[in-house]
């Protein structure tokens, strides 16, 4: 859940649709709007907070840059920083899937990777193109990819068990048509083509491993991977489309909490980021509205009140690819990194 802020210029909005346009047109694979954004200038490395300590912590950060990603060793404490475009850690915590700047997809033990590197990555079968990340089982990684020639959009799932890649033509109306999980890791989930053109939004549908179609979800929007659900899988974030024009202030621009098992949304989050994740079952972690250039902020926000819970300032930390994960691994002064 990532990365193209709301109150970006339009300059910057242009220039990514344009970088994505490209992508579409003359590559083999489609790009995520959250990897093709504009290259927001930020100084030097990240300053990383320590709040003093909490259920949840920063265990992943990518500066959008190419600069390298950010693994938290919670042995040590401290963040490791790896030569890869963006790493993603699983749900349970113990597997990092990395990708590199040509973007190739590896999975690697956690500890394995802080202790020896690239050498101990298992680069996989997945193609290059737009990542969802991990299923929210934690088996399995997801990437989207378009043919240029016969415009058809495919879903490849990789499973980490058995290093099998299984692929699912996504024969739906649909736009960008990159497919995220749903709550079962079995399904996928796609983004509708919409009512009206001029707008990025529309239903979310599911697709079944064979390719045929199922059930509408619910709302109209996209979710992406297990960071997206909420501890129970009662709620999951469902983010808007991007990019859009920044001065539009309606509703399907903000992330909205669904409760899926009545289908209804239940709360929207006023944020100019894509929400981060959760912090429990009943609250989520954002990135306080703010104009670009503003010291980062995160908030904890309870989905049914709006109220904002718990404030950690993080003045030195770019509102980038940030990835949450459970503090119950750090012990001692590392603990001090949970909030």
């Amino acid at each position: 859940m990532h990365l193209l802020p709301r109150r970006a210029s339009i300059a910057a909005i242009a220039a990514v649709a344009v970088a994505l346009a490209a992508v579409v047109t003359v590559g083999s694979s489609i790009a995520d709007a959250t990897t093709q954004h504009a290259r927001f200038e930020t100084p030097g490395e990240p300053v990383f907070p320590r709040p003093g300590g909490g259920p949840r912590a920063i265990h992943a950060l990518a500066d959008g840059m190419g600069n390298g990603a950010y693994l938290l060793d919670a042995v040590r404490g401290e963040y490791r920083k790896l030569p890869y475009e963006r790493l993603t850690v699983s749900p349970d915590g113990r597997t990092v899937a990395v990708e590199d700047i040509d973007g190739r997809i590896g999975v690697v033990d956690r500890q394995a990777l802080l202790g020896a590197g690239d050498a101990a990555v298992r680069w996989t079968d997945l193609p290059p193109g737009s990542p969802s990340g991990w299923s929210p089982d934690g088996n399995a990684l997801l990437v989207t990819t378009l043919d240029k020639d016969t415009r058809t959009f495919t879903a490849h799932r990789y499973d980490v068990a058995t290093g099998r890649v299984r692929h699912t033509p996504i024969n739906l109306d649909c736009d960008t048509c990159t497919a995220g999980w749903a709550a079962d890791s079995t399904r996928y989930v796609v983004q509708l083509r919409g009512p009206d053109p001029e707008v990025p939004n529309g239903p979310m549908q599911y697709l079944n491993p064979d390719g045929t179609p199922g059930p509408l979800v619910g709302a109209d929007g996209h979710i992406w991977n297990a960071d997206s659900y909420s501890p129970s899988r009662r709620y999951v974030v469902v983010e808007p489309s991007r990019p859009f024009f920044p001065d539009e202030s309606a509703d399907w621009q903000l992330p909205r909490i669904l409760e899926l098992r009545t289908g209804k949304i239940i709360s929207a989050i006023p944020t100019d980021w894509p929400a981060l994740g959760w912090y429990d079952d009943g609250q989520i972690v954002r990135i306080a509205p703010a104009d670009l250039g503003q010291p980062t902020t995160l908030e904890v926000v309870d989905i049914h009140t709006g109220q904002v819970t718990k404030r950690v300032s993080a003045p030195g930390l770019p509102a980038y690819q940030i990835q949450l994960g459970s503090s119950a691994m750090l012990h001692g002064e590392a603990a001090e990194l949970g909030f």
